[in-house]
């Protein structure tokens, strides 16, 4: 027997069905979702500076100890007429400095000084070595020529 209670039961399940499904056809929508793009970045290597170790470059610096400027020589009257020849004075290295050896008058003829020598500097022997350059130095009756040398 079915009871008014089971009718209206009934009733209602079946209605409620009934605007399920209306509701599920007009209320049906699509929703598409759409897949974010995603662009593959470029990968970016960050540079790197490699320093390689390299032994440390030792700065040679060449000290030329030079001779001062020549002072101006007054030649004094000859000691005679003849056979006597003016020598120019100079500097020459002594007792680790430079030392005027002042002109003078001497029998015989002598050629002028010549022009300095060309020397090529050697590299230096040690840290800190001085380059004293080579010069001309009256010796007997004839200009000598003395080579450069390190200190």
């Amino acid at each position: 027997m079915n009871t008014r209670w089971q009718i209206d039961n009934q009733w209602w399940k079946a209605a409620s069905l009934c605007a399920l499904a209306v509701l599920a056809a007009c209320g049906t929508r699509t929703v598409i979702r759409e897949q974010p793009i995603v662009q593959q970045q470029p990968v970016i290597e960050r540079e790197r500076t490699v320093v390689q170790q390299q032994p440390p470059v030792v700065e040679q610096r060449t000290v030329v100890v030079s001779p001062p400027a020549a002072p101006v020589e007054v030649v004094p009257p000859a000691p005679a007429p003849s056979g006597h020849s003016w020598v120019a004075g100079y500097h020459e290295w002594r007792d680790g400095r430079w030392v005027w050896v002042p002109g003078r008058w001497i029998v015989g003829s002598v050629r002028p000084v010549p022009a300095p020598n060309e020397e090529l500097t050697p590299p230096a022997p040690f840290a800190g070595a001085r380059w004293v350059p080579g010069y001309w130095r009256f010796a007997g009756n004839d200009w000598m020529w003395v080579q450069g040398r390190w200190l």
